[in-house]
């Protein structure tokens, strides 16, 4: 079944009548860590404010005018050349932003026009605030026996609406393999050192697709990596199901040493979710 758009008129009566408290929504808190959200750290691109130059490694680059001058006028006898030791590459620094890798069920479990209308709904407001904090983001769905890159890792994300209108939903559940697929993605953001890595899952805590031993154990084997890594992990259930469901939500997030919203009380999961990703950037 393939997604259908939501009628705007509707999402903003829900929008309105619902007051969100997300601290209520939040089940289980994980552990604190140092926050790196907003801070300065060294850009790998050309992008961010220049703070000093440094000796370049190779003579690509983004070349310091300034300093590149000095060098060249100390090692001149009037007349200024530059030669290639005078060289001088930029070093800059942009405040930290997240790189979000969101995980969602498209499963058969969603296989109704009101659950994958509330699942666009959620995918779309996140996309939407991501582009406001000039975060990157990347989506990844899970369905039948393995799970597919949605949207690749961009700073674009709305250039890709039409992806996740083409999102089809059915099949069974394979949580583990979309777990993994989310965390690939991560180490290779993390390993850039320029953004700070963030899974979002979005799960009716079902799993019945194995990788290897058995599909809750294999989550949970992921969900143990994901702590090692000490990658913050949100684990978000936004839609009513059996009991069982919230309790394998919760043992996920907290064997990834996470934390688990409980959305499925709410008339309009996806109005909450940038009220709480703004709570999460206080943790990231």
């Amino acid at each position: 079944m393939k997604l259908k758009t939501l009628k705007k008129e509707e999402g903003k009566v829900e929008s309105q009548e619902e007051e969100v408290d997300v601290k209520k929504l939040l089940k289980t808190k994980g552990k604190k860590k140092q926050r790196i959200y907003g801070k300065r750290m060294d850009s790998k691109t050309q992008k961010g404010r220049y703070i000093k130059s440094k000796l370049p490694k190779d003579s690509s680059g983004d070349i310091a005018i300034d300093a590149t001058l000095r060098a060249a006028a100390m090692s001149s006898n009037g007349e200024i050349k530059v030669k290639s030791e005078d060289l001088r590459h930029k070093i800059r620094k942009h405040g930290a932003k997240a790189s979000i890798a969101m995980v969602v069920d498209i499963s058969g479990s969603m296989f109704s026009d009101r659950k994958a209308n509330k699942l666009k709904g959620i995918l779309n407001s996140v996309i939407e605030d991501v582009n406001r904090h000039h975060d990157r983001i990347s989506v990844v769905g899970f369905k039948g026996e393995k799970a597919e890159v949605i949207i690749p890792t961009t700073g674009r994300a709305t250039s890709f609406r039409e992806q996740v209108d083409n999102i089809r939903v059915g099949g069974t559940t394979p949580l583990a393999a979309g777990m993994q697929k989310g965390l690939e993605i991560l180490e290779k953001e993390k390993l850039k050192a320029e953004f700070v890595p963030f899974l979002l899952v979005l799960s009716d805590g079902m799993p019945n697709v194995a990788l290897e031993e058995g599909p809750m154990k294999d989550a949970l084997n992921i969900a143990e990596k994901i702590k090692e890594k000490e990658i913050h992990t949100v684990i978000i259930n936004f839609e009513r199901s059996v009991r069982y469901g919230h309790e394998v939500n919760m043992e996920l997030a907290l064997a990834a040493g996470g934390r688990y919203y409980d959305l499925e009380d709410l008339k309009d999961p996806a109005g909450a979710m940038a009220k709480l990703l703004e709570y999460e950037r206080e943790n990231l």
